[in-house]
């Protein structure tokens, strides 16, 4: 109980007292004080008052529970400052729940903690945990269901712009990405802007046409090659996307690709390795391996 001024002391024992006293004496008048009035009360035309009392066994069930109650308080700490025979109190049963649930809780992150990806990804309280983790810190950028929204990455394909290694997914957790496309849309002008964008589609959705794409082709090895790659597959080490499949950040549409090579592309991912464990990483690792 709380150390409570002599006033609400008072006040709480006098409350108490004066509630059980009141139940009491109200269960006595109605089972055993006898109405000598001869007047009859008739509601609803036939309904007699007093024609049918309320069943004896509820002044058994009301007795027992003012008993229980007084009980109560004379073992337990619930009148006023007094902390019951058991001499309890409601910080000392705190810290004990506190710390028996900090020994489970402990225990269970250190098992956790020994186990590999693959464990981890076959655990389900591991899931569990791991998909709140990801709903506290994650899903506000890459939505509720881990598949993207806006301009942040679909977390449930295949296609891992930094590598789909535990350790590589990781490091993004941990310590954050800064993804830079340059913008080419001096170098390249206005034509050769819209004739790169048709020809990056083109890769995309596998009509590469030799003869229509020779110029972009060309511009292609002179700007973009040391980053997308010969083969036009990305590259984790610089976070570079993969041009040859169909997945796509910004957007597929002519429009949004143009604006890509035009003006280029910032793209960031804040580190967590001050708001997250270590072992809440490895579990969030686990549960993005698995999705």
């Amino acid at each position: 109980m709380a150390d409570l001024p002599f006033f609400w002391q008072t006040w709480v024992v006098g409350l108490i007292i004066l509630g059980l006293v009141f139940l009491a004496v109200l269960v006595v008048r109605v089972y055993f004080e006898k109405d000598d009035h001869d007047e009859v009360v008739i509601w609803d035309n036939d309904l007699v008052e007093g024609s049918a009392p309320a069943p004896f066994w509820w002044f058994w069930l009301i007795t027992s529970a003012l008993i229980f109650s007084v009980l109560y308080m004379i073992f337990y700490p619930s009148f006023g400052n007094y902390n019951g025979l058991f001499n309890l109190t409601m910080e000392e049963r705190y810290s004990e729940s506190k710390a028996d649930i900090n020994d489970k809780y402990y225990k269970k992150l250190n098992t956790l903690n020994s186990l590999d990806m693959e464990s981890l990804q076959n655990s389900q309280d591991a899931m569990h945990l791991a998909g709140n983790i990801y709903a506290q810190n994650c899903a506000a950028c890459h939505g509720k269901d881990a598949k993207g929204q806006d301009v942040f990455p679909n977390l449930t394909d295949d296609d891992w712009l930094w590598g789909d290694k535990p350790e590589q997914i990781k490091h993004s957790i941990s310590f954050g990405r800064n993804a830079v496309m340059p913008a080419w849309g001096g170098p390249l002008g206005e034509e050769g802007t819209t004739k790169m964008a048709e020809y990056i589609k083109s890769i995309s959705s596998k009509t590469d046409d030799d003869e229509k794409h020779a110029s972009s082709k060309q511009k292609y090895q002179m700007f973009c090659l040391g980053c997308h790659g010969l083969a036009k597959q990305g590259n984790v080490m610089l976070g570079a996307p993969n041009l040859a499949d169909d997945v796509w950040l910004y957007g597929d549409d002519i429009e949004s690709i143009k604006k890509t090579i035009a003006s280029g592309r910032r793209g960031v991912m804040p580190a967590h390795k001050d708001r997250l464990s270590d072992l809440q990483i490895k579990l969030l690792t686990a549960w993005l391996k698995r999705n």
